[in-house]
Formats: C-alpha cells, structure tokens, sequence
C-alpha cells in the first residue's frame, strides 16, 4: 500500500532489508554520522546509523547477551572493563550485570548515539546513570594507546567495516585491544557474517592467531541483521571455555549454557575457510 512506511537497509549490493515503522522518532545528522530512530510495528524501536539498522528492541538480546558476556564469564571476577563504541547502551547494560565489575568504561566517538539511546531505549535501564560508569567521548585507537594492561574484558561494539570504521577491523586494532588487556583478559570485536564475510572474517582470525593463543569465531542469530546472523571474535590467552558451567547473570534472555557451547560450532564450509 502507498501510505505504508518502510526503512529499507542495504548494506550489500546484493541483499536489502525492510522494516516497516510507523513514526519517526529521531532523524538527525550528528558530527559523524546519520542518526535515526523508528517506532516499528514488530521489532519495536529501531535505531540506524547512515541507513544501517544497529539495533531493535525485539532482538538486540541475541547480539549484546552473546558479544558481551561470553567474555565477561571467561574472566574469574573482571573488575575493569571497556566498551569501544556501543553508545546505545547495550553492552555496557550486559556487563554491569556482573556484580565484580568496579570501573566500566565507554569510549565512543559520538556523544549523539550516547544521547539517543538514553532517550529512546528505557529498557536499557539507563546504565550511563551507574556511578561505576566512564564515558569518554574520544577515538579509541588513541584511548587504547594510552592505557596498556588495564582492562579485564574490553568489547568492541563497532558498526560495519565501512569509511572510518575500516580501521577497526584491522591488525592495528586487535593489537591495540589485546595489549590494552591485563593477564588473561578477554577482547570480544564484532566480527561480521559469516556467509557474506567469509574473506574479512578468515583475515581478522589471521590477525588474532598472531596476538592470542585462543582465537575463536563463534556467532548468533539476529533476524534484523543482514543475512539473519552475526558473529565475534574472541581473543585471549584463557580458552572461551572457561565460561561454560558458571552461573548466567538472571537477567539473560538468550544466552544460557546450551546456546553458549553451540555457539562456536561452525559449519563445515567456515571451518575450512578459517583453517585454509
């Protein structure tokens, strides 16, 4: 019908996704970047930044449930942890369920997100409000730099490997993460798809074999993201395994023991991309 709305994403050539909404909520052009918010029929609130969907109130739990907290439980008691990007809130909520956590810091480079996500997404809870919290609106390549060894689990929460954000998908960058680690600390980056990707996500785990002795790709199902899945790369010198058995924080909707196991096992056609 001509009165429908509908935001349509297309992040590949060859593939596009549609939404339909039915009120605009936020629709602005930040220092960085184009920031939108849509009232949807089904996903509920939807935030988008340059047209690319970042996050729906409806599935988000399969994406910062598993980017977050598979690191956070192969930690024993992570106290100092760091979220590069995630301004909406998302990871940093995940991690403050953690009752260990003492310092949690947000390096995210537009205040504009951090804003929108404090406005639109209650659910959330408003974790900018906790007093364990840091925000510092800055580039993270250069915060990274600046404190070597400090973090117990750091999560990048980063857009798609597109413009400026190409450099967050680089051996620099793992770099940067890992040595920003104390001993056995955990660095979690979005790390693509896997059908879509093969290429980018065989170089980034070339990259961590370098850094780390336990590189791992593991994934999980989120139907507003290109092709309906989306995956991480873990990086420590302790095995992801070291979370499995302990006890899930009890406000997880998605992530439970049997999830988290199944998560890093990939398909055949994966495995031989990464090991060729």
């Amino acid at each position: 019908m001509t009165n429908e709305l509908w935001i349509t994403e297309q992040l590949h050539p060859f593939y596009r996704t549609s939404l339909k909404y039915t009120e605009m909520l936020l629709d602005v052009q930040t220092e960085f970047q184009h920031l939108q918010v849509v009232q949807t029929e089904f996903f509920g609130r939807v935030m988008l930044l340059d047209g690319i969907i970042q996050l729906t109130e409806l599935d988000n739990m399969g994406y910062h449930e598993l980017i977050t907290n598979i690191g956070m439980l192969a930690v024993d008691q992570p106290k100092r942890v760091l979220v590069v990007g995630g301004g909406d809130g998302g990871v940093l909520q995940q991690m403050l369920y953690h009752p260990g956590v003492e310092e949690a810091v947000i390096c995210e480079l537009d205040q504009g997100v951090i804003d929108a996500g404090r406005e639109f997404f209650p659910k959330f809870n408003d974790p900018y409000a906790d007093s364990r919290v840091e925000i510092v609106i800055r580039d993270a390549f250069y915060y990274l730099k600046e404190n070597v060894g400090k973090f117990d689990v750091i999560v990048a929460d980063t857009t798609d490997p597109i413009g400026a954000a190409e450099k967050l998908f680089t051996e620099e960058f793992y770099g940067l993460m890992v040595n920003a680690l104390t001993p056995g600390g955990v660095a979690v980056s979005q790390c693509e798809q896997m059908f879509f990707n093969r290429d980018l996500i065989r170089e980034m785990m070339i990259n961590a074999k370098k850094l780390v002795r336990h590189p791992a790709y593991y994934y999980s199902v989120i139907p507003t993201y290109p092709g309906g899945q989306i995956g991480y790369m873990y990086m420590s010198n302790e095995p992801w395994q070291r979370g499995l058995g302990k006890a899930y924080p009890k406000e997880l909707r998605y992530l439970n023991a049997e999830v988290h196991q199944a998560a890093f096992a990939l398909p055949q056609f994966l495995k031989e991309t990464l090991a060729n």
